[in-house]
């Protein structure tokens, strides 16, 4: 009767140590996937709580030498009589040279060039 206790304690022993290897793993495993590419989605249009997440592609810059005033009406607080300046002052000057020159465009202030600075880029003037 003894020796049968003594098997059941190892056996249990072996059983919550087998478990805590489980637990622990899961854990510290972090998948290898791109958290800021994701977007979850409901897959029924029902709303049936089936849920599953879409990789997205990272939105690509708008180029400030080379953007029509449509592509740059489609930033955030740039409308077309903005974009329209921004397009008079690329000609004006022969291009943009940096990102921060967009300051100088009258009716972009700090505000607004911080709101739209890392949706724009500058390749070549």
């Amino acid at each position: 009767m003894e020796e049968e206790k003594k098997q059941v304690r190892i056996l249990i022993g072996i059983a919550a140590f087998l478990c805590a290897l489980i637990v622990g793993y899961n854990a510290f495993y972090v998948p290898d996937i791109p958290l800021q590419n994701e977007v979850w989605t409901d897959q029924m249009s029902g709303g049936t709580g089936t849920e599953s997440y879409v990789p997205q592609e990272p939105a690509e810059k708008i180029d400030l030498n080379s953007a029509t005033a449509a592509a740059l009406d489609t930033l955030d607080g740039i409308g077309p009589v903005l974009a329209q300046r921004i397009v008079d002052y690329r000609e004006e000057y022969g291009g943009f040279y940096s990102v921060e020159e967009l300051k100088e465009v009258n009716g972009i202030g700090e505000k607004l060039f911080e709101q739209i600075k890392d949706k724009v880029t500058v390749l070549q003037p």
